[in-house]
């Protein structure tokens, strides 16, 4: 297996490496999407699962973890225990979510988790942030953007899920807004935008144009969307998330591209865009070890 990586599309990526994401123990039972920039915190462990390793059949084969997929419950169930050992990880500890394309964030406590009953209870949220080791955050995607960030210095962790909305309503922002009401300080903080669909594979319409425009101002869409007839834009979600970053206060060498494309790695990786809806759902994971503090 190898990963196909983006083509630098414009100036956000100029001379920033790209190839941050990569496929860990692509030959194992479970292959996973790693990060070297986060590989570097030691007291993060963090992931991105690929289609590879799971129980599941059929369009949603086989490392489905999407809840509303239609998968049978005790899959999903027995394929996030096998991502959190395969993360040396307690699987009780894990925080789901139910998403909903919006900008609300859970600070998420212990209670919070899904424990041994495997219990989603936090409802319409798209984010997550945490400063407790041990709870594994974990967010779902078929193509849209997931940021992770994490704080060196205080060691707290956020994962957002950021879509064409959550992008307009700058969710990757209140991200950081997030982690410094606990302390943190922007310039300290480490972003990854983890994989998604690429620009060359987004094409929108002018309301998603529009939208973005009136957040990241027309100065930058022209590396944001490049129009393609009257009414497509192919849109550049990543270097929008990446301009939001960059306007919350992280330094510009502190924001990571994996360079992965969700669409032109459909083999590995589940997207909506490549199989018109019929797929299951990856996972994004990251977690604060327990023995660090």
């Amino acid at each position: 297996m190898e990963l196909q990586y983006w083509r630098d599309p414009g100036r956000f990526y100029r001379d920033k490496d790209k190839t941050d994401g990569y496929l860990w123990e692509p030959d194992s039972k479970l292959p996973l999407i790693r990060f070297h920039s986060l590989d570097e915190q030691e007291w993060l462990s963090a992931c991105f699962t690929t289609r590879k390793g799971g129980v599941s059949t059929g369009c949603l084969g086989e490392m489905n973890l999407g809840c509303s997929r239609g998968d049978v419950p005790l899959n999903i169930r027995l394929n996030f225990r096998r991502v959190t050992e395969r993360m040396e990880a307690s699987f009780p500890k894990l925080a789901l979510t139910e998403q909903v394309h919006e900008t609300r964030l859970k600070k998420v406590e212990e209670t919070d988790t899904v424990g041994e009953g495997f219990v989603r209870s936090i409802r319409r949220t798209d984010g997550l942030y945490t400063q407790i080791p041990g709870i594994i955050l974990s967010a779902t995607f078929a193509d849209c953007v997931p940021i992770y960030l994490a704080d060196p210095v205080r060691q707290q962790i956020a994962l957002v899920h950021s879509g064409w909305k959550g992008t307009v309503g700058c969710i990757g922002e209140k991200g950081v807004q997030a982690l410094g009401a606990l302390g943190s300080r922007p310039e300290d903080m480490i972003a990854v935008i983890g994989p998604c669909i690429s620009r060359d594979h987004y094409e929108v319409t002018g309301e998603v144009v529009e939208a973005l425009s009136e957040v990241f101002g027309k100065e930058n869409m022209q590396d944001i969307a490049v129009q393609t007839d009257d009414i497509h834009w192919m849109c550049d979600l990543p270097a929008a998330c990446y301009c939001g970053l960059r306007r919350a206060g992280l330094k510009e060498d502190h924001i990571h591209f994996s360079g992965i494309c969700t669409y032109e790695n459909h083999d590995l990786i589940f997207s909506h865009r490549y199989t018109g809806g019929k797929r299951g759902n990856s996972n994004a994971f990251l977690m604060i070890k327990e023995h660090n503090k």
